[in-house]
């Protein structure tokens, strides 16, 4: 499937912006949660993708992390990137349009696309949505509906 571009345009805000996720992604996750403390190096190649993207469209970073967490996600993205970073915890905020100032939120802001480690792309078909699901969380192949054949009818057996 060949992938669109998406344009920014004045009148979709969303396509302005690019989220990124933060562990696993910017900066190494691998010894887990540590309390919430921030450790990782940044992930090889992220810092020049992160400023590369923050020349062209508006970055914000994305993290499961509680609001507590946040500052400490802004100083380690400014130390590690040279780039200011913003918290913001306003649960009135949909979309990021400014470029050169990364914010950082632990909410799913509009984008025209978003990296993430544990992302699965859609390109429209569920079934295989659902199949790369499943595996990533273990479920056994037998626990996923039998794919319809192209009429939309149910298989049957004989």
């Amino acid at each position: 499937m060949q992938r669109r571009v998406i344009a920014p345009t004045p009148d979709s805000p969303a396509s302005h912006a690019v989220g990124i996720d933060f562990d696993d992604t910017l900066a190494a996750h691998d010894r887990g949660w540590q309390n919430g403390l921030i450790y990782g190096q940044p992930i090889p190649g992220a810092i020049e993708a992160l400023r590369l993207l923050a020349d062209h469209r508006a970055v914000f970073v994305c993290t499961a992390r509680p609001d507590s967490h946040l500052a400490a996600v802004a100083d380690w993205v400014t130390r590690h990137s040279g780039l200011p970073a913003l918290v913001d915890t306003s649960r009135a905020r949909s979309y990021w349009l400014e470029r050169g100032l990364v914010l950082v939120t632990n909410r799913k802001l509009g984008a025209a696309r978003y990296v993430d480690d544990r992302a699965v792309a859609f390109t429209g078909d569920w079934a295989e949505a659902l199949t790369a699901v499943a595996q990533g969380i273990g479920l056994p192949p037998d626990a996923l509906p039998r794919r319809r054949p192209a009429d939309g009818r149910p298989h049957t057996s004989h």
